[in-house]
C-alpha cells in the first residue's frame, strides 16, 4: 500500500497549513486591536454552574471539530494522492494443445455428443489451452484449427453437437468423400498432422480419439502406423474405444495406443464419457509460469467515504457551535 502521487498530497497539506496559519494570525490580530468594553461583576456570572457547563461543552465541541478538521485534511490529502495497492503476481498459463479427433460414423454419434458436451462444460475453466476439432469417417475434415478463442470454440462445438442431435448431415461435410467408412488410421494420422511442427515451446500435445475401430474399407494408413506417427510428433493419444466386444478390432486399437505411449479407455456406455474426459484433461497438462508482474490497484472508494463522513461530522459540529 502506498500513495501514488506524494506531491499532490504534500501540496494540499501545505496549502491547508498556510490558510490555517493566516486565519489564526488574522483572528489574533483582530482580537488585539478590537476595542473591549469592561463589564462589572462578570466573575460571579462565570462561576455559575450553568455557565461552566456551557463553556465546557463548547470547549469539547471545538476540540472534536478540530480533530474532525485534521481528519478531513488527512483523508482528503490521501484521496487526492491516490492510495494504491501493489502486489506482485506471476501469471500462470496451461500450455496444452488438444485435438478432438472424432469418428462420426453412425455408431459413434452418441459418444461424440457426450465428448463435445463435456468439453463445452469445461471451457470456462480453460486458461491457455488450445483446442482443435477434426471429424472423420472415410476422410477427415478440420472444423477449426488450434485456437484459444474459447467463445469461437464453444460456438463451433455447439453447432456440431446440435447437428448430431438433430440428425442433420451439415456437420459431416467433407468426411465422406472417399470409399469406405470409419477409416481410423487415416483419421488419426490426419489429427496428428494438425499440430505445428516440432513441440519446441514446451506445450504438451494430446489427441482425444473416439472410435469403435470398426474399419470398413482399406485405409491409406493403418492404426498402428497412425499411432506411431503421432508418437513421432510428441503427441499423446487418448483412445476412447466404444467397441462393445473384445475382438480383433478392440485388441488392435488398445495395443496401438499403449505401445506408442498413449492411454486407452474402454467405453461401456456414453454416460461414462464425462468422467473419462475429466481424467484425460487433468493428465499431462503443463503449467507455464510467466514473468512476474507488478499490479497496481487504485481503490479510492473507502477514502472518499471517510472524507464524506469527516466533512459531515465537521458541519454538524460547526452548526452546534453556531460558527
Amino acid at each position: 500500500m502506498a500513495i501514488a502521487y506524494w506531491g499532490i498530497s504534500l501540496a494540499l497539506v501545505a496549502v491547508a497549513l498556510v490558510v490555517g496559519g493566516l486565519a489564526w494570525f488574522r483572528t489574533r490580530r483582530r482580537r488585539t486591536h478590537d476595542a473591549t468594553i469592561p463589564v462589572a461583576n462578570t466573575r460571579r456570572l462565570t462561576e455559575l454552574p450553568a455557565f461552566r457547563r456551557v463553556v465546557n461543552r463548547a470547549t469539547v465541541l471545538a476540540s472534536i471539530a478540530a480533530v474532525a478538521l485534521v481528519a478531513l485534511l488527512v483523508v482528503t490529502a490521501v484521496a487526492a494522492g491516490r492510495w494504491v495497492y501493489q502486489r506482485v503476481e506471476t501469471p500462470e498459463k496451461y500450455n496444452r494443445d488438444i485435438v478432438l479427433c472424432l469418428d462420426i460414423s453412425g455408431s459413434m454419434v452418441d459418444y461424440d455428443v457426450e465428448v463435445i458436451d463435456r468439453y463445452i462444460e469445461m471451457l470456462p475453466g480453460f486458461s491457455g489451452e488450445r483446442m482443435s476439432l477434426v471429424l472423420w469417417d472415410a476422410t477427415a475434415a478440420q472444423v477449426f484449427p488450434l485456437t484459444d478463442d474459447y467463445a469461437f470454440v464453444e460456438e463451433q462445438l455447439a453447432a456440431v453437437r446440435d447437428g448430431m442431435t438433430s440428425y442433420s448431415d451439415s456437420y459431416s461435410y467433407g468426411t465422406r468423400n472417399g470409399n469406405g467408412a470409419s477409416l481410423v488410421g487415416d483419421g488419426l494420422a490426419s489429427c496428428a498432422l494438425m499440430f505445428d511442427g516440432e513441440a519446441e515451446d514446451g506445450r504438451s500435445r494430446s489427441i482425444i480419439l473416439a472410435t469403435d475401430n470398426a474399419v470398413n474399407g482399406t485405409p491409406l494408413v493403418t492404426v498402428p502406423d497412425a499411432a506411431a506417427i503421432a508418437a513421432s510428433r510428441n503427441v499423446r493419444v487418448y483412445g476412447l474405444d466404444a467397441n462393445a466386444y473384445e475382438d480383433a478390432f478392440s485388441d488392435e486399437y488398445r495395443t496401438s495406443i499403449l505401445q506408442n505411449g498413449g492411454q486407452y479407455f474402454k467405453l461401456s456406455d456414453p454416460e461414462a464419457v464425462p468422467g473419462i474426459v475429466d481424467q484425460i484433461t487433468s493428465d499431462q497438462t503443463s503449467l507455464m509460469l510467466g514473468a512476474p508482474q507488478i499490479l497496481i490497484t487504485d481503490r479510492p472508494a473507502s477514502w472518499l467515504i471517510a472524507m464524506l463522513v469527516a466533512f459531515s461530522a465537521l458541519l454538524v459540529l460547526l452548526w452546534r457551535l453556531r460558527l
